[in-house]
């Protein structure tokens, strides 16, 4: 909002229900995960280290989160531009939104791309899930079906995220509305995207650690 001078792609009560909504259900479903393979054969953990590493904040805020971010994003330009809007057209208009004085279609269209950028966020755990289920194995390796209850927690976050954006009491707490089915189908890309970039990197880590214990 602030670098693009564009109106906010989430409100607060979109950023509250994947906090404490769609987020911690996954989170539940990935604490029954079975011990990684091959835990037994690393070596111990140094005692001074800690459980959030470097590596694992530079994978969470530095490779999965951005791209999760610009799906998001995307999601949000997305609407915009199927409307109709140019980039500099949605500038123009940030001021008559932010102050709730625009007219009611272009008010519909924000909301639609608020709810298109939730849905996409949402969109982007399930592959983000898949992809956390190990930090060194393959989910090909690992298996889709092993861990059930990932399932029921996918099913259980698009449940509540169809809940608030199709029941019209919720629609109105969290600012939503329908979307259209090409952006449904735009949202099923999120998914492979997060996941596959997770394999490839899990592919250069297992790459690069094979060539330090062959001494190369």
């Amino acid at each position: 909002m602030v670098l693009f001078k564009i109106p906010p792609a989430l409100v607060i009560l979109q950023i509250l229900a994947i906090d404490l909504g769609t987020d911690m259900v996954l989170a539940l479903a990935l604490g029954a995960e079975v011990p990684e393979m091959g835990t037994m054969q690393q070596p111990p953990r140094e005692k001074s280290k800690p459980l959030l590493d470097r590596e694992l904040l530079m994978r969470a805020y530095c490779f999965l989160g951005p791209i999760e971010g610009v799906l998001g994003m995307a999601g949000f330009f997305f609407v915009w531009f199927t409307q109709g809007y140019s980039f500099s057209e949605l500038q123009a208009i940030t001021p008559s939104i932010v102050t709730h004085s625009a007219d009611a279609r272009t008010m519909t269209v924000y909301y639609q791309a608020m709810t298109m950028t939730l849905a996409a966020i949402v969109a982007t755990q399930v592959g983000n899930v898949f992809a956390c289920r190990s930090e060194r194995v393959s989910i090909f390796r690992l298996g889709f079906f092993s861990n059930r209850l990932i399932w029921l927690g996918i099913a259980a976050e698009w449940l509540l995220i169809f809940a608030i954006i199709y029941l019209p009491p919720l629609a109105s707490i969290f600012s939503t509305t329908a979307l259209q089915p090409i952006h449904w189908l735009a949202l099923l890309v999120c998914p492979p995207i997060v996941l596959m970039a997770d394999e490839f990197r899990k592919r250069l880590t297992r790459k690069r650690s094979s060539l330090r214990n062959t001494g190369i």
